[in-house]
Protein backbone atom coordinates (compact mmCIF):
# COMPACT_ATOMS: atom_id res chain seq x y z
CA UNK A 1 0.00 0.00 0.00
CA UNK A 2 1.33 3.55 -0.85
CA UNK A 3 2.38 5.64 1.74
CA UNK A 4 -0.02 8.00 2.70
CA UNK A 5 1.64 9.65 4.98
CA UNK A 6 3.57 11.19 2.51
CA UNK A 7 0.71 12.00 0.24
CA UNK A 8 -0.39 15.60 1.74
CA UNK A 9 3.32 16.72 1.75
CA UNK A 10 4.33 15.74 -1.92
CA UNK A 11 1.39 16.82 -3.31
CA UNK A 12 1.47 20.55 -1.78
CA UNK A 13 4.76 20.71 -3.54
CA UNK A 14 4.01 18.99 -6.74
CA UNK A 15 0.99 21.19 -7.15
CA UNK A 16 3.08 24.61 -7.23
CA UNK A 17 0.51 26.85 -8.02
CA UNK A 18 2.75 29.60 -8.34
CA UNK A 19 4.75 28.09 -10.32
CA UNK A 20 5.35 31.27 -12.91
CA UNK A 21 6.52 33.25 -9.99
CA UNK A 22 8.64 31.05 -8.43
CA UNK A 23 10.42 30.36 -11.67
CA UNK A 24 11.50 34.39 -11.74
CA UNK A 25 12.33 34.71 -8.16
CA UNK A 26 14.90 31.33 -9.09
CA UNK A 27 16.58 32.98 -11.74
CA UNK A 28 17.38 35.93 -9.92
CA UNK A 29 18.51 34.22 -6.97
CA UNK A 30 21.04 32.47 -9.22
CA UNK A 31 22.01 35.58 -10.71
CA UNK A 32 22.15 36.70 -6.84
CA UNK A 33 24.30 33.96 -5.98
CA UNK A 34 26.62 34.25 -9.03
CA UNK A 35 27.47 37.37 -9.21
CA UNK A 36 26.96 38.70 -6.08
CA UNK A 37 27.03 36.30 -3.00
CA UNK A 38 29.67 33.83 -4.10
CA UNK A 39 32.08 36.77 -4.66
CA UNK A 40 31.19 38.56 -1.63
CA UNK A 41 31.82 35.55 0.44
CA UNK A 42 34.95 34.60 -1.20
CA UNK A 43 36.31 37.71 -0.50
CA UNK A 44 35.40 37.85 3.37
CA UNK A 45 36.83 34.50 3.51
CA UNK A 46 40.17 35.72 2.68
CA UNK A 47 39.63 38.98 4.56
CA UNK A 48 37.99 38.10 8.03
CA UNK A 49 40.44 35.87 10.12
CA UNK A 50 38.65 32.76 11.62
CA UNK A 51 37.78 34.16 15.04
CA UNK A 52 36.20 36.80 13.74
CA UNK A 53 33.99 34.54 11.25
CA UNK A 54 33.06 32.25 14.24
CA UNK A 55 31.85 35.28 16.43
CA UNK A 56 29.59 36.26 13.74
CA UNK A 57 28.64 32.88 13.30
CA UNK A 58 27.99 33.00 17.07
CA UNK A 59 26.16 36.57 16.93
CA UNK A 60 23.93 34.96 14.58
CA UNK A 61 22.93 31.85 16.09
CA UNK A 62 22.13 34.11 19.54
CA UNK A 63 19.81 35.92 17.34
CA UNK A 64 17.87 33.13 16.38
CA UNK A 65 17.10 31.90 19.91
CA UNK A 66 13.76 33.94 20.18
CA UNK A 67 12.68 31.81 17.03
CA UNK A 68 13.31 28.92 18.72
CA UNK A 69 11.44 29.70 21.90
CA UNK A 70 8.47 30.24 19.42
CA UNK A 71 8.78 26.80 17.48
CA UNK A 72 9.48 24.80 20.73
CA UNK A 73 6.49 25.74 22.28
CA UNK A 74 4.64 24.97 18.50
CA UNK A 75 6.19 21.74 18.74
CA UNK A 76 4.63 21.56 22.00
CA UNK A 77 8.19 21.46 24.29
CA UNK A 78 8.23 24.21 26.87
CA UNK A 79 11.42 22.47 28.19
CA UNK A 80 12.63 23.38 24.76
CA UNK A 81 11.36 27.13 24.86
CA UNK A 82 12.27 27.43 28.33
CA UNK A 83 15.96 26.35 27.31
CA UNK A 84 15.90 28.54 24.09
CA UNK A 85 15.16 31.60 26.45
CA UNK A 86 17.69 31.07 28.73
CA UNK A 87 20.68 30.22 26.21
CA UNK A 88 19.10 33.74 24.69
CA UNK A 89 19.36 35.14 28.07
CA UNK A 90 22.98 34.30 28.95
CA UNK A 91 24.85 34.82 25.23
CA UNK A 92 23.21 38.07 25.65
CA UNK A 93 24.73 39.13 28.45
CA UNK A 94 27.54 36.68 29.38
CA UNK A 95 28.50 35.86 25.76
CA UNK A 96 28.67 39.94 25.19
CA UNK A 97 25.89 39.70 22.87
CA UNK A 98 26.70 36.29 21.62
CA UNK A 99 29.74 36.83 20.88
CA UNK A 100 30.90 33.66 22.96
CA UNK A 101 28.68 30.73 23.52
CA UNK A 102 28.80 31.05 27.26
CA UNK A 103 26.04 28.97 27.22
CA UNK A 104 26.99 25.88 25.78
CA UNK A 105 29.79 26.42 27.56
CA UNK A 106 27.89 26.65 30.89
CA UNK A 107 25.86 22.89 29.78
CA UNK A 108 23.06 24.85 28.49
CA UNK A 109 22.67 22.91 24.59
CA UNK A 110 20.67 24.52 21.63
CA UNK A 111 17.29 23.31 20.90
CA UNK A 112 16.74 24.17 17.00
CA UNK A 113 13.04 23.39 16.21
CA UNK A 114 12.86 24.84 12.41
CA UNK A 115 8.91 26.77 11.29
CA UNK A 116 8.50 23.57 9.29
CA UNK A 117 8.34 21.14 12.11
CA UNK A 118 6.93 23.28 14.49
CA UNK A 119 3.87 23.30 11.91
CA UNK A 120 3.98 19.83 11.32
CA UNK A 121 4.50 18.48 14.84
CA UNK A 122 1.04 20.88 15.48
CA UNK A 123 -0.53 19.00 12.68
CA UNK A 124 -0.19 21.75 10.59
CA UNK A 125 0.02 22.18 6.47
CA UNK A 126 3.05 24.15 5.46
CA UNK A 127 1.84 24.95 2.51
CA UNK A 128 2.20 25.14 -1.08
CA UNK A 129 5.90 25.84 -2.50
CA UNK A 130 6.97 29.29 -3.01
CA UNK A 131 10.51 30.61 -3.78
CA UNK A 132 11.67 33.77 -1.59
CA UNK A 133 13.90 36.55 -3.23
CA UNK A 134 17.33 35.89 -1.43
CA UNK A 135 16.39 32.96 0.64
CA UNK A 136 15.35 30.35 -1.70
CA UNK A 137 12.68 27.68 -1.59
CA UNK A 138 9.96 27.80 1.27
CA UNK A 139 6.18 26.70 2.46
CA UNK A 140 3.72 29.66 2.11
CA UNK A 141 3.25 29.25 5.59
CA UNK A 142 6.15 29.21 7.45
CA UNK A 143 7.45 31.71 5.35
CA UNK A 144 4.66 34.15 6.40
CA UNK A 145 5.62 33.10 10.13
CA UNK A 146 9.25 34.07 9.69
CA UNK A 147 8.78 37.54 7.95
CA UNK A 148 6.37 37.99 11.05
CA UNK A 149 8.49 36.77 13.63
CA UNK A 150 11.57 38.92 12.45
CA UNK A 151 9.54 42.12 11.22
CA UNK A 152 8.68 42.24 15.09
CA UNK A 153 12.22 41.60 16.20
CA UNK A 154 13.10 44.43 14.13
CA UNK A 155 10.60 46.80 15.56
CA UNK A 156 11.31 45.59 19.24
CA UNK A 157 14.93 46.19 18.73
CA UNK A 158 14.72 49.16 16.91
CA UNK A 159 12.54 50.64 20.24
CA UNK A 160 15.68 50.02 22.06
CA UNK A 161 18.64 51.38 19.83
CA UNK A 162 18.90 51.71 16.12
CA UNK A 163 22.35 50.54 15.64
CA UNK A 164 21.01 47.53 17.49
CA UNK A 165 18.28 47.06 15.01
CA UNK A 166 20.31 47.60 12.19
CA UNK A 167 22.94 44.98 13.17
CA UNK A 168 20.56 42.85 13.42
CA UNK A 169 19.49 43.33 10.08
CA UNK A 170 22.83 43.36 8.39
CA UNK A 171 23.34 39.55 10.64
CA UNK A 172 20.17 38.65 9.39
CA UNK A 173 20.32 39.27 5.29
CA UNK A 174 24.59 37.72 5.81
CA UNK A 175 22.41 34.26 6.90
CA UNK A 176 19.91 34.29 4.74
CA UNK A 177 23.09 34.37 1.65
CA UNK A 178 24.72 31.78 3.47
CA UNK A 179 21.30 29.62 3.49
CA UNK A 180 21.02 30.66 -0.42
CA UNK A 181 24.38 29.65 -1.14
CA UNK A 182 25.14 26.06 0.81
CA UNK A 183 21.71 25.26 2.39
CA UNK A 184 19.98 25.51 -0.86
CA UNK A 185 22.22 25.61 -3.35
CA UNK A 186 20.96 26.84 -6.76
CA UNK A 187 21.14 23.14 -9.26
CA UNK A 188 24.06 23.58 -12.00
CA UNK A 189 22.33 25.74 -14.93
CA UNK A 190 23.36 23.13 -17.57
CA UNK A 191 20.79 20.58 -16.28
CA UNK A 192 17.55 20.40 -18.23
CA UNK A 193 15.83 22.18 -15.78
CA UNK A 194 17.11 23.07 -12.58
CA UNK A 195 14.42 25.03 -11.56
CA UNK A 196 12.70 21.09 -10.75
CA UNK A 197 15.92 20.28 -9.34
CA UNK A 198 15.32 22.36 -6.56
CA UNK A 199 11.86 22.03 -6.19
CA UNK A 200 12.48 18.21 -5.46
CA UNK A 201 15.29 18.30 -3.61
CA UNK A 202 13.03 21.03 -1.53
CA UNK A 203 10.19 18.30 -1.56
CA UNK A 204 12.71 16.02 -0.12
CA UNK A 205 13.76 18.47 2.73
CA UNK A 206 10.30 18.84 3.51
CA UNK A 207 9.41 14.58 3.58
CA UNK A 208 12.74 14.62 5.90
CA UNK A 209 11.53 17.25 8.14
CA UNK A 210 7.27 16.57 8.53
CA UNK A 211 6.75 12.56 8.24
CA UNK A 212 8.41 11.42 11.04
CA UNK A 213 6.36 14.10 13.01
CA UNK A 214 2.66 12.76 11.53
CA UNK A 215 3.79 8.78 12.05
Amino acid sequence: MPDTAASPVMSVVADDPYETFNRQVFNFNAWLVREVVNPTADWLGWLLPLPIQQAGYNVYNNLTEPEFIVTNLFDGNSEGAIRSGQRFAINSTLGIAGIWDAASWMGYERREVEFIESLCAAGWDPGAFIVLPAIGPASVYPAVMVTGFFAVEWYALSLISSTLATADLVVDLSASAASLRHAREVPDEQNSDPYVVQREEFRRYLETRCLHRSL
